[in-house]
């Protein structure tokens, strides 16, 4: 493991049970392009011990890697995501279940030219509302029988840029589930001044327990929820968590799931996914640890072939 230190004064701070090593988070902002910078894959400075999967969870060799692309607010304009559509549908069929998350005026056009190819489609946001007078919403329904198979839910970005919140996600979920084509990939995740205090687990139960309350455990063993743990101090940083650092969030949420649901197939059938500035060089080891079940990607899922190595890396 690479570790990249900056001229900052260091603290200690305890995270997901292991002493943690971490720069002043006032600092970070300024740090972060810093660090990136002729650093192919820059690691926030912080080591974990190996974790293995939750003693009281089941080992489950049968979860199929899922790897979504996030494409955000891009490209600018529809020639751009036609050419990128295209670069995708050359890379042929996977055997990693593959979703792309297009801004809502692509949805159409990603349909029609990933058909047959295996690569889902989904929506980066729905309302709670079926219809009526709500400017600017979009149904689950509306969705659904448009044909996209998946809405992501609950990302960071949601959260923090439009006030989002865990109830709202919650009717978000309830909503996606009514509809019997729709699924959705939940995401959860601890910001910076969250991880350096040591929040990491409570953050990410606190969002399980909202973010979940209500759905059945019936929905979760046909796996229609995937969970996506998104460190907010990786997105679109270029900051990489390790592979244990991964890992042991992704025990914590299994071990949340475990305490939510009687049935212990819950939490070990769960498809966790990481996300956080993954990358062709960072995918495989993340894969390699038990509880990673694929990985949600931004920036390079808008580079076809960087995608399309994320994806072959997801199950080699």
């Amino acid at each position: 493991m690479k570790l990249f230190y900056c001229n900052l004064s260091l603290v200690l701070a305890t995270a997901a049970g292991f002493t943690i090593q971490t720069g002043n988070i006032n600092k970070y902002n300024s740090i972060s392009t810093a660090l990136y910078a002729g650093n192919p894959n820059p690691v926030f400075p912080v080591q974990y011990a190996p974790v293995a999967a939750s003693p009281a969870i089941s080992s489950n060799t049968n979860r199929r890697p899922i790897v979504a692309g996030n494409w955000k607010l891009n490209p600018a304009t529809k020639a751009e995501a036609i050419e990128l559509l295209n670069g995708l549908k050359a890379g042929g069929v996977h055997d990693s279940e593959v979703v792309i998350f297009p801004p809502l005026p692509y949805l159409s056009d990603a349909l029609t030219i990933l058909a047959g190819t295996g690569i889902n489609v989904g929506a980066q946001n729905a309302g709670s509302n079926t219809k009526g007078a709500f400017t600017g919403e979009i149904a689950p329904s509306m969705l659904a029988s448009s044909g996209c198979s998946h809405v992501l839910l609950g990302h960071s970005e949601r959260r923090s840029l439009f006030g989002e919140s865990d109830s709202s996600i919650n009717e978000r979920v309830q909503a996606c589930l009514a509809e019997a084509s729709l699924n959705v990939v939940l995401c959860v995740g601890e910001t910076l001044e969250e991880y350096e205090i040591g929040l990491l687990k409570s953050v990410v139960d606190t969002q399980l327990r909202k973010g979940l309350a209500g759905v059945s455990a019936d929905d979760l063993l046909m796996g229609r929820v995937v969970i996506a743990y998104e460190p907010v101090w990786a997105i679109g940083t270029g900051l990489v968590a390790t592979p244990n650092q991964a890992q042991a969030a992704h025990v914590a949420i299994r071990d949340t799931l475990l305490s939510m649901y009687t049935n212990p197939e819950v939490a070990s059938k769960m498809r966790i996914q990481y996300g956080g500035s993954v990358s062709p060089d960072s995918v495989k080891d993340l894969m390699a640890m038990p509880d990673v079940d694929g990985a949600l990607v931004g920036g390079a899922s808008l580079i076809p072939d960087s995608f399309l190595k994320i994806i072959q890396g997801s199950w080699n």
